[in-house]
């Protein structure tokens, strides 16, 4: 005799929330796992774009004689004929520097100066990805910082010691030839940043002084105010960085860091108020 089969009734409800709870849980220990990898990831790409900087670097010192790639080039008091784009670009925007990346070169008025394409700016720098970025590429100067302390200030002559006290519009070349960076393997060349350029007074800013943040609210391009960026790591506290030897490392704020307490603004301030990082990671001569 055949049993008669019972109707399907579905599931009850809280057999409904014991799945939706276990799959809650499931998620809940996922989604740590999976925030760590992207994190991860991110920062190995970042990484691997400072490698590809410092790649680049050792191209142009070939290329020009055992010259560093200028911070700065050109002269703010001159034009490009028929534009009203000036003349003085950034690192970035240095066309030896730009053909061994492989970019688009810059010339005037070509909205080429200062950008790169995405794929070599750090996946962690919100702001030169959503708010700098244009169809010529993505302002760089929003990611990485090249550590401008101590280069040379070179007027009308090329000479290998300081010809100016301060980078002002009369500046040409701001450079140094490579063979009198000391312990190259221990000195600052490329950074995270918020700024094209990098200098030890602002490298304790990022996150604790107002402003100095992953959005800056300035609006220009290259303001005075150099600043690293400290946007890897879970809690927003370790900084990708190239060097001067070529290799690429991720630190901690506390191993970069020049200034202890950011609220010391005086750039001249106490030795009290300076960390070891500051003669061995930032300065590109002994002093």
């Amino acid at each position: 005799m055949l049993r008669k089969a019972r109707p399907f009734t579905g599931f009850t409800l809280v057999e409904l929330l014991v799945v939706i709870g276990i799959i809650a849980v499931i998620v809940a220990l996922l989604l740590p796992a999976l925030t760590a990898a992207r994190e991860s990831a991110n920062t190995l790409r970042c990484l691997a774009n400072l490698r590809t900087f410092g790649h680049a670097q050792a191209q142009y010192v070939n290329q020009w004689r055992g010259w560093a790639i200028p911070a700065i080039h050109g002269n703010n008091n001159d034009v490009w004929p028929s534009t009203t784009v000036k003349k003085r670009g950034t690192w970035i925007s240095n066309d030896t520097f730009r053909a061994a990346l492989g970019v688009p070169l810059w010339v005037g008025g070509n909205g080429q100066e200062n950008r790169l394409p995405p794929g070599l700016i750090c996946p962690n720098a919100v702001q030169a990805l959503t708010q700098k970025a244009t169809d010529k590429g993505t302002n760089a100067g929003y990611s990485y910082g090249y550590n401008s302390r101590h280069l040379n200030y070179v007027g009308d002559v090329i000479i290998t010691t300081p010809k100016l006290d301060t980078w002002n519009v009369a500046t040409e070349f701001a450079a140094i030839k490579v063979n009198r960076v000391r312990s190259s393997g221990a000195k600052i060349m490329f950074a995270d940043s918020m700024t094209p350029h990098l200098q030890p007074q602002h490298s304790q800013h990022y996150g604790r002084m107002p402003t100095y943040d992953e959005y800056r609210e300035d609006g220009s391009d290259d303001p005075p105010t150099a600043y690293a960026a400290y946007r890897h790591g879970r809690k927003r506290d370790q900084i990708n960085v190239a060097f001067w030897d070529g290799h690429a490392e991720t630190l901690r704020r506390d191993e970069i860091a020049a200034v202890v307490n950011p609220n010391i603004v005086n750039a001249n301030g106490p030795v009290a108020n300076r960390t070891t990082a500051w003669n061995r990671r930032w300065e590109l001569v002994p002093q």
